[in-house]
């Protein structure tokens, strides 16, 4: 059987995903959520994702929704293409972030994105397979997106 072309690819995953949001999660975090795996600023970088996939033009970038974003930015990612980041793949994803601030020792680098990697696998990779999927990478990302956004107007007082 031939492999969709890349957008049917991503809008069965994107359907796919949403169908999955309706589904409810029993998943909870701690307040101020420290995963950087799900922030968006680093998800929806779109310098970060040209320097990935280059066969697309900054316009076709600029133009492209936050839903396409996550797309390319798990798949430039998935190194192997087999639609799942493992540990390794989360590590390269997390670690390209430099503007944060990460221990200067290379052994205290290292445990630190070792230990954010635990998180968000323990967190996120709900059939503990080892790896995230897309599917679960997508339930994850708005799953908390959605928790943030609460937290926030319970903060200020809103609803």
């Amino acid at each position: 059987m031939a492999m969709p072309q890349p957008r049917l690819q991503f809008a069965l995953l994107a359907a796919f995903g949403t169908y999955l949001l309706l589904v409810p999660t029993a998943v909870s975090t701690a307040e101020g959520d420290t995963n950087r795996f799900r922030d968006p600023s680093m998800v929806q970088d779109k310098g970060h994702l040209k320097e990935h996939v280059q066969e697309l033009t900054e316009e076709q970038i600029s133009q492209m929704s936050p839903e396409e974003l996550e797309w390319h930015f798990f798949k430039s990612h998935d190194s192997d293409k087999n639609m799942k980041l493992d540990g390794l793949e989360i590590m390269a994803a997390i670690e390209h972030r430099s503007e944060y601030n990460y221990p200067p020792d290379d052994d205290e680098r290292l445990e630190y994105h070792t230990g954010l990697v635990d998180q968000i696998l323990e967190e996120d990779d709900t059939d503990n397979d080892g790896m995230m999927s897309y599917i679960e990478y997508v339930i994850s990302t708005r799953k908390h997106r959605e928790q943030n956004v609460k937290r926030n107007q319970e903060n200020s007082g809103t609803s």
